[in-house]
């Protein structure tokens, strides 16, 4: 590990000097550490031209893989040394802000006393390079062109109702039977997005002779997920939307039939800002939660 350390600095520095200041150790030991290095490799890891290394092929290929954990390290010890501060500007969905962030975010606010968080709720795609946003939680396909980022929440799409409209009226005991039922759409929808509407759901579980010609339509996904909670019709629930009403019981899945939609909720920041430990902080965090799915 020793050598390992050393060769990281020397590929980041590109000096054996100034790897040796890092690390305060003599040139000659960096250069020890490179050699044992080198050997148990059984190949070079650097071009030598003058005091300076320049990696070659191999070398790139080595620390392309071992930069990310020492990145990692420092931020760990950064963290430590001085918890991460300041104002964080979020550009987030309204509904996972209202159904799944802000029900979580008293944790975070426990755990950073020293970071602010100022949400900002909106539909709308933002180029975050072009503003002083930090970063943003948004339902998409692939991480946009120009940003930085990763999946936080795969989502399966399916009916849920109340449990009071089982057994109530008209029956509930087949796919056929939501024909007899008055169905609840989310008004704007998600343009280009399979399985999040009847429509495009039905046609993904072969049955788009399903798709309804009428039904109640709502703007915000939460208040449509009130509405089924009071018995007015039945929604297509997105998991990640609907867990906390499913494990409150206000919710149930009167099938156990679910498609996968075909984007995803991401974490997106900027290579300008991922760096910011306010911001690391914060997608650690949110990597937890999602992972937890609690």
């Amino acid at each position: 590990m020793n050598a390992v350390k050393a060769f990281e600095a020397v590929a980041r520095s590109g000096n054996m000097v100034r790897a040796s200041a890092e690390l305060s150790v003599s040139p000659s030991a960096v250069s020890h550490q490179i050699k044992t290095l080198e050997a148990w490799f059984d190949q070079p890891l650097f071009d030598r031209r003058g005091r300076d290394l320049v990696l070659n092929d191999a070398g790139r290929q080595f620390f392309d893989l071992v930069r990310p954990a020492f990145e990692q390290l420092r931020t760990a010890a950064d963290r430590l040394a001085e918890p991460p501060s300041g104002c964080l500007k979020v550009i987030v969905c309204p509904s996972l802000a209202s159904i799944w962030l802000a029900p979580r975010l008293d944790r975070f606010l426990e755990e950073h006393a020293n970071i602010d968080i100022e949400l900002h709720c909106r539909r709308e795609t933002v180029d975050l390079n072009d503003t002083d946003f930090d970063c943003a939680l948004r339902y998409c396909a692939t991480v946009p062109d120009n940003h930085v980022g990763e999946i936080l929440m795969s989502e399966d799409v399916f009916p849920v109702c109340a449990p009071t409209l089982v057994g109530r009226g008209a029956p509930l005991e087949t796919l056929d039977d939501l024909k007899l039922h008055t169905l609840l759409n989310d008004a704007l929808g998600e343009t280009g997005v399979a399985s999040c509407d009847w429509s495009s759901w039905f046609s993904e579980i072969g049955m788009p002779h399903l798709a309804p010609s009428r039904g109640h339509g709502f703007s915000d996904s939460n208040i449509m997920y009130e509405a089924a909670c009071r018995g007015i019709g039945i929604a297509l629930g997105r998991s990640v939307l609907v867990s906390d009403y499913i494990h409150q019981g206000r919710l149930i899945r009167p099938f156990d039939v679910a498609m996968r939609s075909t984007y995803s909720w991401h974490f997106l920041t900027t290579a300008r800002d991922r760096s910011k430990p306010a911001v690391s902080t914060f997608r650690d965090w949110l990597l937890q939660q999602a992972e937890s799915k609690s």
